[in-house]
């Protein structure tokens, strides 16, 4: 089987593959994200997938939401992670 076919990771006893789709909204959805500050999401989370094993797989957004997809290991602590990602992205 060929990991690149199937898209999967491998681990000391385990072959895996953890896609994640997670949506930031602004308060009331107001239209407030412009590219830049998209983009300043973008930068921030970057700065963050090496220490919780994340890999970002795409960014995009609208006026009032942000589309994040990503892949982790089953090692990874999502809630830390999505949480530093919330506080750090906070405008």
């Amino acid at each position: 089987m060929n990991p690149m076919v199937y898209d999967l990771d491998w681990g000391a006893h385990s072959v895996y593959s953890l896609h994640y789709h997670l949506i930031l909204t602004t308060k009331y959805r107001r239209g407030v994200l412009t590219e830049e500050r998209v983009q300043f999401i973008h930068g921030v989370i970057d700065g963050f997938t090496d220490k919780y094993g994340v890999e970002l797989t795409n960014l995009d957004g609208e006026d009032d939401h942000v589309h994040i997809l990503f892949r982790a290991k089953p090692t990874t602590d999502l809630v830390k992670f999505i949480n530093t990602v919330k506080g750090a992205t906070t405008l």
